[in-house]
């Protein structure tokens, strides 16, 4: 079990570097150039390091004490499940606002190009979540693993809104969907 929770830290702590680096980067850029995309990103960023905290925290502790705590567990699975419902909820308000007001998206070659690289590099730390919680078990970890899946999805949104022109409400109607999803995901990983 040392070998699954040290995976488990591992990702998780990769997992916060990244999230720590391209939110930051995120909300920098977007707030210089006024593209509220980008600072919605980086802030949907500092819920999934939140997440991301809270398990790396959890998981040092187990190998500490060679024991995963339950209470710790729920903790941290507490937090992740929160941070999904935020981040649908958020992102399906936002999305409404947009569709109500008929708000056409800023575009950033710079922002485009981190959305890209948080598409490849979320995709891969969703899965690698989901893989390592199943052989702890942890739901807290593979929640934390659809939170990253949920990052990715709103990164292909933001690729596509700055590389095609498509009608102006694709993008909001597309993250409408992918935040009621991740807030329905987060309201039945708690229930678990």
């Amino acid at each position: 079990m040392s070998d699954d929770v040290r995976a488990g830290l591992r990702v998780s702590t990769t997992s916060l570097v990244w999230t720590a680096v391209t939110s930051t980067t995120a909300v920098v850029v977007g707030v210089a150039s006024h593209t509220l995309v980008l600072v919605a990103f980086g802030a949907t960023g500092v819920l999934d390091g939140a997440g991301s905290l809270a398990l790396v925290l959890h998981f040092r502790h187990a190998l500490r004490h060679e024991a995963i705590s339950e209470a710790r567990e729920r903790l941290a699975h507490r937090i992740v499940g929160i941070g999904l419902i935020v981040t649908g909820v958020a992102t399906a308000a936002e999305s409404i606002r947009r569709l109500a007001v008929h708000a056409e998206s800023h575009r950033s070659t710079f922002g485009a190009g981190l959305a890209a690289a948080s598409i490849v590099v979320l995709a891969l730390l969703a899965r690698r979540k989901i893989a390592v919680a199943a052989r702890i078990p942890s739901p807290a970890l593979r929640a934390d693993g659809l939170l990253s899946a949920t990052g990715a999805l709103l990164a292909v949104v933001a690729v596509l809104g700055a590389a095609v022109t498509i009608a102006w409400w694709v993008d909001a109607a597309a993250a409408l969907v992918i935040g009621a999803a991740a807030a329905g995901t987060g309201v039945t990983s708690l229930r678990q």
